[in-house]
């Protein structure tokens, strides 16, 4: 008898042949999938059963890069540049946040990130790593781990300037204290073997400094020598503890990275928004085996476009991210396989460009790959893990169910997400979450918010921009 069969709906498997199975069934034992069959009659009994009827079945959603302490920040800072928005995050989050603060906003990311269907997921704690003290990192983590998802928490050495500073609001008067890169690595290094001391085979860490090859200007042709000791650590720290690596890469640092060690990038690499990076560098992207995390709602993509088409007929993993919530974002990565594909077809206008399958795809299996996870989940397959979304088609939008795929990419939302299953453990049913009290997530993240606000010195966190009501854009136009 199997634990659990899920039969009677629109199965989109994401399996190499991509079958759709109208009316089939899904066998799960042990948590993983021990069947996928077009007809329920194959397989034994189970304990339990789930009609899928009238709902498209297909792989948990995976989401291959994001920030934690995003789901507490967004909407903050509407109508600052980039640098006003960093500074306003970067005091938040390195300056007036506490482990409450992380633990707060991992159960709230968690909870949003589930209730979409994103069964696994990566973060760094913080818009640049926060790794100061590894208990910022687990507790980015726990949420994660208390609602019975997959995460993946990246750290390394985040932005300079160097010395890199930030406030222990743990000591009695809170102090600050500096770290230099030593540091960094060092701190890494005790978060990697902290996540694994947790036995949870759910949750990963994987070394993820903010930049692949940090300092790099318009224009430089030599990585500094801060860069090249960076470049080497992260190595050592990948190859020591066997990690994946993941980092932001723009213009010029795919190709410095590159030249500095022609072995950190590979397959088990993933390098997130790769905006305004030139043909040499997807070209070294392709040779190696790195993957592309594209989020197409980015404030990096407004600064400089990614080529995702070019990088994808350069045969790159290009696979679809939120980038985290925040400042104006949500953790709905099904929206954003469309946005993608919209971006492209207006940029080229070619409406052709990024076929529906590709895009599920992409944050899927892909997305999967790209986190060296594609043996375990990203399809729906006998011996993966028995991570399973619904999405209930029985709406207008979505209405009638033929054309799955398509209907999923240009029609679903996170809110059609009706049933979430990971590991074989259901987690929602009916748009229910199961076993948690979601009314005492959303409180603690408002407390929490309000008390790391006030220790950041903002006063009045609801206040509007002046042209938020009637203004054309926010302030006088940019040079």
């Amino acid at each position: 008898m199997l634990d659990l069969v899920i039969t009677g709906g629109a199965v989109v498997t994401m399996d190499p042949a991509r079958r759709v199975l109208r009316g089939g069934a899904i066998g799960v034992d042990g948590g993983r999938i021990v069947a996928v069959e077009a007809d329920a009659a194959a397989l034994p009994p189970a304990r339990r059963t789930i009609d899928a009827r009238g709902k498209i079945v297909m792989p948990g959603l995976v989401d291959s890069h994001g920030h934690a302490g995003h789901a507490l920040t967004r909407g903050l800072g509407e109508g600052l540049d980039g640098d006003g928005w960093g500074d306003l995050v970067g005091r938040i989050y390195f300056h007036a946040s506490d482990e409450a603060f992380w633990r707060a906003e991992s159960d709230l990311a968690a909870l949003e990130r589930l209730r979409f269907g994103v069964t696994t997921s990566l973060s760094m704690p913080g818009s640049s790593p926060r790794v100061d003290d590894p208990r910022y990192a687990l507790a980015a983590l726990s949420g994660y781990r208390r609602l019975g998802l997959r995460h993946v928490v990246a750290a390394g050495p985040p932005n300079g300037p160097w010395p890199w500073r930030s406030t222990d609001q743990h000591a009695d008067p809170p102090r600050e204290r500096a770290l230099d890169l030593d540091g960094a690595l060092r701190v890494t290094g005790e978060i990697i073997e902290a996540v694994a001391a947790l036995g949870d085979p759910k949750l990963r860490a994987y070394v993820g400094p903010s930049a692949i090859c940090p300092e790099v200007g318009p224009g430089d042709t030599e990585p500094t020598e801060f860069a090249r000791r960076q470049i080497a650590g992260v190595k050592r720290l990948v190859e020591r503890h066997g990690t994946g690596l993941h980092a932001h890469a723009y213009r010029g640092m795919v190709r410095l990275a590159h030249a500095v060690d022609r072995e950190l990038l590979g397959p088990h690499a993933c390098l997130a928004h790769c905006a305004g990076i030139e043909a040499d560098e997807v070209a070294i992207l392709a040779k190696t085996g790195t993957a592309a995390s594209h989020g197409p709602l980015t404030h990096a993509y407004a600064a400089a476009r990614f080529p995702v088409v070019e990088a994808l007929e350069a045969g790159v993993n290009v696979v679809v991210s939120t980038d985290g919530a925040a400042p104006d974002r949500s953790f709905d990565l099904l929206s954003q396989a469309r946005i993608a594909a919209q971006l492209q077809r207006a940029y080229f206008g070619d409406t052709a460009l990024l076929p529906a399958g590709r895009l599920l795809a992409m944050v899927t299996i892909d997305a999967a790959r790209a986190l060296a996870l594609a043996d375990q989940v990203g399809s729906l397959e006998v011996g993966k893990q028995a991570d399973v979304v619904l999405v209930d088609a029985r709406q207008a939008h979505l209405a009638p169910s033929i054309l799955a795929p398509l209907r999923l990419v240009f029609a679903a939302a996170g809110q059609d997400v009706d049933t979430v299953v990971v590991a074989g453990e259901v987690l929602m049913e009916g748009r229910q979450v199961i076993g948690v009290d979601e009314a005492a997530i959303l409180a603690a993240a408002e407390d929490a918010l309000r008390a790391t606000l006030g220790r950041a010195g903002v006063a009045d966190p609801e206040a509007l921009h002046p042209d938020t009501w009637h203004g054309v854009r926010y302030g006088p136009p940019r040079a």
